[in-house]
Parts: structure tokens; sequence; C-alpha cells
């Protein structure tokens, strides 16, 4: 007679990731947290108090990929994003923001083999200089080394304004102006250069993260998983909704 946890595991290999997930999302809700909504913007009365509060919204942009047709928000409608700068010097790490060899090792080759439970994420890197300044010229050094890290479709390089992605409150000082830590292997200016941002299927900023080290990195992607795992249950629940009741 075959044992019921060998049971179990036949159907796991058989009906795969997309199982795990169902069962993990009705047994263990409680031992997943979810990302907080940052950049909230506050509504104030005539004596300075707080009625109103409403999450970062990336507004309207309008960015150009490296092949020359457009990004704009209908892009990223129903997507989840994570947003990086990338550098033309890319990959040495000392003028870059990002490790393209330890992102696709440690996150991009992730989302790829995975594009079943993964196939709304999308990763934006926009091309600036060393201190978050964006520039349109695409270096040809650049354009080689991006050749061996996306055939998918599904990490998109591109130029333009980045302030509609960064400009948002967080923790009282505006994103876009928080310096970068030279101590900490940072690049440039600012903050943002070397950072990993993910914005939910709304266009809301959903978390920030370095992108330096693999720590980072490897945090970021549970972050991701977070993040999918809250659009699983919202669309579970939204199922059920639509169920005629009994």
């Amino acid at each position: 007679m075959v044992s019921g946890k060998r049971v179990l595991l036949i159907l796991l290999v058989l009906l795969g990731p997309g199982l795990i997930i169902y069962f993990i999302s009705k047994t263990v809700n409680n031992h997943f947290l979810r990302l907080p909504y940052l950049g909230y913007e506050y509504t104030m009365d005539a004596n300075g108090n707080k009625v109103d509060s409403t999450a970062y919204q990336v507004p309207e942009f309008a960015l150009t990929n490296f092949n020359g047709d457009p990004i704009t928000q209908d892009s990223i409608d129903d997507k989840i994003i994570v947003l990086t700068t990338i550098q033309n010097e890319c990959p040495d790490l000392n003028t870059c923001g990002l490790s393209l060899f330890h992102f696709n090792e440690i996150f991009f080759h992730k989302l790829v083999k995975n594009q079943d439970n993964y196939w709304n994420v999308r990763v934006l890197s926009i091309l600036t200089d060393q201190n978050g300044q964006p520039i349109d010229s695409v270096s040809s050094a650049l354009r080689e080394e991006i050749k061996q890290y996306d055939t998918t479709g599904i990490w998109w390089f591109s130029t333009g304004d980045v302030s509609p992605f960064y400009d948002f409150d967080y923790y009282g000082k505006q994103f876009i102006d928080q310096p970068a830590s030279a101590q900490d292997g940072e690049i440039g200016e600012k903050a943002y250069t070397n950072s990993l941002v993910l914005i939910d299927d709304e266009g809301h900023i959903r978390a920030v993260s370095g992108g330096k080290s693999d720590t980072d990195i490897r945090n970021f992607f549970d972050m991701v998983k977070l993040l999918k795992k809250e659009e699983f249950d919202a669309n579970l629940a939204a199922e059920e909704r639509s169920q005629p009741s009994k």
C-alpha cells in the first residue's frame, strides 16, 4: 500500500510549483509578512493636521528601450517591476551601481527558469551616469555586455528621466535625494543609483534595497516572493467572491 507521504510527493512532482504555492497559501498564511507601501503623501487641513494619505504611485513617464521602442505607464500595467539603474561602464563594479553578473546569477536567472510563477515580473534598468543623471548615449561595450543576460524580453534596458520612479518620500526625505555611501561600496552621489526598487502591479513602491551585495540581491528576491504571494491571495479571494453563493 502506498503511504500518504509518498502520495503527496508524487502529487508535488506531477503538479509542480503551482500546487506548492496553493498549499502554502492555505496552510501557513500567517507565516508571511505583507510588504509596506512606501512614499505616503499626506493631505493637510488649515491647521497643518494630516487628514488623509495616499501611497505614492508612479506617475506618467516616458522611457525608450535600447532598440528605440517606447516604454510608458501602459507598459507596466499589471506587471511587477524590479527597478535598477545601469551605467555605460558596467560590468566594472567600481563604476556600476549593480553587479550584472551577480544579479543575473542570484536573481534574474530565477525569473527566467520560473516563468510560470513570475510571468508578470519585469526588470527595468534605466541608463544613468555614476551620479544617477540620465544619459541617452549607450556605449557599444554595454550593448555587448547585456546580450549575455537577456534573450527573453523580460529585462528592459532603457534611457529617459528617472525622477518619476525615485521621487517619493522615504522616511522624511525624498528617496531621489538620499546620499550614496562610499563605505558600502556605492558609486556616485546618490543612493538610488545603487538601489533595487520594487513596484507592484498598481504602480506603488513596495520595497527598496541596496543592489551592490549578494545578500541584498537575495533578500530582494524574497521580497518579490512576498509580493507574488500577496497577488496570489488577492486573486484567490476574487475568485471566491465571484462564486455563486450556495
